[in-house]
């Protein structure tokens, strides 16, 4: 039987130790058609996300000519005005060919001089230059020259952040005012520049708008140690959750299945993964079937707006369609991974909201799983849910082979040799089920397995050992901070702490 056939046609015996068991496949006759594409318009794709930054000058423009205390050398208002105008320019220039964070993170706004005289009040044509721009304004970068009180108003009046560079005494004039104010404002400095400033504010935009698509039937999740509050998420961190019930799922899977179009972009999808894949433990038709899978649950993610996924095996299970379809969601996590989409295990919030955060600030998929206790002051994180691009979601592939998930054959999923990367160092992160607990590890990679052996179930395994010293106490705050973890390559615990405290989350490091 070949690949399309097992796709589309009727009814046909499943090869390999499916066939032992009996078990068939029936692709279903086509449903209503659903616009062409629309897996590939996912709304709000964390990557599409930008942090639109507005850059103003103030300055002070006096009414005449005098000197005093606060004034020990004079010009004219005219010629007060054409240097600060001057100065506007030359700074304007500088942003617009130097930018002021990295490219891909933030979106540039026209720059804008705002400018007041000494009683330091701010008029209304002065207030009306920041007017058009501040629907999409995400954050006022000021330069704040001749007076500290007006940045603080710019970013009250529109209700905004304002961030500043340097720790200089005017900037932490402003910053003790803001804050004392109950207001935001950020500062720039040599422990935390400019540009990894604006990118952790992009990833806290990337966080509040995340919508997650939780296909249930309204069964309690079987991890119960993770956010079950979705009202306080949306309110509190603008984190979105929309159920939706088996039967759309199901109708959608059967409209694919029997789509001979989406035969051929499933296939060709598979071909491209299989040709990839440093070997297969699995047959290539059931391959073909998780990217069936995967385009169902992009097509659906485009139609409810949503831009991260999570589905609860232990319902999803009972509920046979994985039987039916001969998929497991496995490979659906690892492909959404690999571009910077949050998706997790077991209906775990806790973990998809940690995940969110470690992609966010590494820009690499991560690796989550169960967490359990090993000799030697160790613990393992085992599920069969890595991704492909833990180097970084802009580098190559890391090797991977595909395997099976249950003794029948199918259930596709990835497995990676952990140990065989340069890199050791990793974080392991996740959210406690109140969702205002952040808990942060820097570790060691020691041990992994699963690579070149044909297992079944969760069995690709990282092996991670805490700082010296802190193993017994890491492992105890688990009981506050739920079962599953996330881990990503490299040493972002600073950037976890300063992230989670922006979303108002108690940070709890292990360093």
């Amino acid at each position: 039987m070949n690949r399309r056939d097992f796709l589309a046609t009727g009814l046909g015996t499943v090869v390999a130790g499916a066939a032992a068991e009996g078990v068939l496949i029936a692709a279903d006759s086509p449903g209503e058609t659903a616009p062409a594409g629309a897996a590939d318009r996912m709304p709000l794709h964390p990557r599409d996300v930008k942090l639109c930054v507005k850059p103003v000058m103030t300055n002070v423009i006096h009414s005449a000519v005098w000197q005093g205390p606060c004034r020990w050398n004079s010009v004219t208002p005219q010629v007060e005005r054409e240097r600060a105008e001057q100065r506007f320019a030359e700074w304007s220039k500088q942003l617009k060919t130097k930018g002021i964070g990295g490219t891909e993170d933030v979106r540039l706004l026209e720059p804008a001089h705002v400018t007041f005289s000494e009683d330091w009040v701010l008029k209304p044509d002065q207030i009306a230059k920041l007017t058009p721009d501040s629907r999409q304004t995400d954050a006022y970068f000021i330069y704040p020259s001749g007076n500290s009180r007006a940045s603080y108003e710019i970013g009250d009046m529109f209700g905004r952040p304002i961030v500043l560079n340097g720790l200089s005494c005017r900037n932490i004039d402003i910053a003790a005012f803001t804050l004392a104010k109950g207001n935001e404002v950020f500062l720039a400095g040599e422990d935390l520049d400019l540009p990894k400033l604006l990118s952790l504010l992009r990833a806290r935009k990337v966080f509040r708008q995340t919508s997650v698509l939780y296909p249930t039937n309204g069964v309690a999740p079987f991890s119960v140690g993770n956010p079950w509050d979705f009202e306080d998420l949306q309110k509190r961190l603008g984190v979105v959750v929309k159920k939706m019930p088996y039967r759309e799922m199901a109708d959608e899977m059967k409209r694919l299945l029997g789509d001979r179009d989406e035969a051929d972009r499933a296939e060709q999808a598979a071909g491209e993964l299989i040709r990839k894949a440093d070997k297969l433990f699995i047959d290539e038709p059931f391959v073909l079937r998780s990217m069936v899978f995967d385009r169902c649950i992009r097509n659906l993610m485009a139609r409810h707006g949503c831009n991260a996924f999570t589905i609860d095996c232990f319902e999803f299970c009972p509920s046979l369609l994985p039987q039916k379809w001969l998929v497991v969601p496995c490979l659906q996590l690892a492909m959404f991974g690999n571009e910077g989409i949050a998706a997790s295990c077991e209906a775990d919030f806790g973990i998809l909201l940690a995940l969110r955060l470690l992609m966010s600030v590494s820009n690499k998929s991560c690796h989550q799983g169960n967490s359990d206790p090993r000799p030697g002051g160790t613990f393992r994180i085992n599920h069969s849910a890595p991704s492909m691009k833990m180097n970084g979601l802009d580098q190559p592939d890391l090797p991977f082979q595909l395997g099976r998930f249950v003794e029948q054959g199918w259930g596709t999923k990835a497995v990676i040799d952990f140990l065989d990367n340069e890199e050791k160092t990793v974080t392991v992160a996740r959210v406690d089920p109140t969702a205002t607990k952040l808990l942060v590890l820097k570790g060691t990679l020691v041990g992994s397995s699963g690579w070149g052996k044909d297992l079944i179930g969760c069995s690709v395994e990282a092996v991670i050992r805490p700082p010296e010293g802190q193993s017994a106490e890491f492992m105890r705050r688990r009981m506050t901070y739920g079962n599953h973890l996330q881990w990503v390559y490299g040493d972002y615990t600073q950037e976890l702490k300063t992230l989670g405290e922006m979303l108002g989350l108690t940070v709890e490091v292990f360093s």
